[in-house]
């Protein structure tokens, strides 16, 4: 997502709620775990954890392939900032 208003505006991505393993990670590789206060309440938790460029490319190519992507092997990034702005842009 492009912004934070862009993630809390979208009820598709809280309709069912937050799973404990889910997180959000940030441009910068920085992970937060979001969290459901109640309907229409999120809150993004700071983590000490921040994510290589290869676990995000890996995770970027897993779900590449299960949307049926054909070239999702070939999904490469020189920065986690590029991914992350891939994914906003749906540019994959």
């Amino acid at each position: 997502m492009a912004d934070r208003q862009t993630w809390e505006s979208d009820a598709d991505l809280h309709c069912f709620g937050f799973q404990p393993d889910d997180v959000l990670i940030d441009s910068t590789g920085q992970v937060f775990r979001p969290l459901s206060l109640r309907p229409g309440e999120t809150r993004l938790e700071t983590s000490e954890k921040t994510m290589r460029l290869e676990d995000i490319v890996e995770l970027i190519k897993a779900h590449q392939s299960c949307l049926g992507a054909c070239c999702a092997a070939k999904v490469a990034f020189d920065s986690v900032a590029e991914a992350i702005d891939a994914l906003s842009m749906n540019t994959l």
